[in-house]
């Protein structure tokens, strides 16, 4: 059957995760994020054909994400090298896992503009902090309600007990972004097999424990950045960039995860997103708890 049941299982987990380009000591582009996140392990499969030794997992997000250009301090768009941009939003994702291999799909809706309250929090934390390069947020993009589709393929490859790789191709189509991409990551520490593994942000039924570092390397075809380029139907944005279709992307990090809580770090660099911006890297940390 398409459908064959939707029942709750115990497994449950509570994410937060911040992100910021302080922890890395810059201040541009994507400068900050904050990423709430619920997961639920599903003890039967939903929306897909039941089949033995398949997990299902539904994760909702909450998140808000803050997008300057390098030069904070000015009212003059000629200066900036990108547009201000914030962006509010909700995601609601469906993943089914095998033994070594994964797809993720998610439905993403949000609002960008004044309306997506970015400008006010990054004002009122510069403030709080007392930083003296205060963000002028002139010609942000205008309000718009956005939306996408979102797709992840992954297939895992265990060396050893101690040792993975991974491929992840990821697609988004919508209004906000359009692009593909495929990552490659390298595991290595003590993790736990596919289904149960924080590699994946899945939740573990069993509890175990795991202690992993990781690197990646990856490539972004970008089509549409809303962003940057602001929105192809309406001309309502006062200043926006050109977005460069290829981005290439690193990351390493490592993950602690106890009997009741996950820990994580990570740094993450891409290359430049417009013609005259710079490269960028940014910092996350994650705390969450296992209910």
């Amino acid at each position: 059957m398409f459908v064959s049941g939707f029942v709750w299982s115990q497994n449950q987990e509570l994410e937060l995760t911040i992100s910021n380009d302080k922890f890395a000591l810059i201040d541009r582009y994507y400068t900050s994020g904050l990423h709430l996140t619920f997961r639920k392990g599903l003890s039967e499969n939903f929306l897909f054909s039941k089949t033995q030794n398949n997990k299902l997992q539904l994760n909702i997000t909450v998140g808000n994400e803050t997008y300057t250009p390098e030069n904070l301090t000015s009212f003059d768009n000629r200066n900036f090298d990108r547009p201000y941009a914030g962006w509010f939003f909700g995601k609601i994702e469906l993943g089914k896992i095998k033994e070594k291999s994964a797809i993720f799909m998610a439905l993403e809706s949000g609002v960008t503009g004044e309306e997506s309250l970015s400008g006010k929090l990054q004002i009122a934390l510069h403030e709080f902090l007392n930083i003296d390069s205060r963000p002028t947020w002139a010609d942000e993009i205008a309000y718009k309600w956005l939306f996408n589709f979102k797709t992840s393929l992954v297939n895992d490859f265990n060396i050893n007990k101690k040792n993975a790789f991974q491929n992840r191709v990821n697609a988004s189509f919508g209004s906000k972004d359009i692009f593909v991409g495929n990552d490659v990551y390298y595991f290595f520490g003590n993790f736990n097999n596919l289904q149960n593994s924080s590699r994946l942000n899945l939740v573990d039924s069993k509890r175990t424990k795991e202690f992993f570092g990781f690197i990646s390397a990856g490539y972004k075809y970008v089509l549409l950045n809303t962003l940057i380029q602001g929105s192809p139907f309406n001309s309502r944005d006062p200043f926006t960039a050109i977005a460069t279709n290829h981005l290439f992307k690193l990351s390493t990090g490592g993950v602690l995860k106890t009997k009741k809580n996950i820990f994580k770090v990570g740094f993450y660099y891409n290359t430049r997103e417009t013609p005259l911006s710079k490269y960028h890297i940014y910092g996350a940390l994650t705390f969450g708890f296992i209910l």
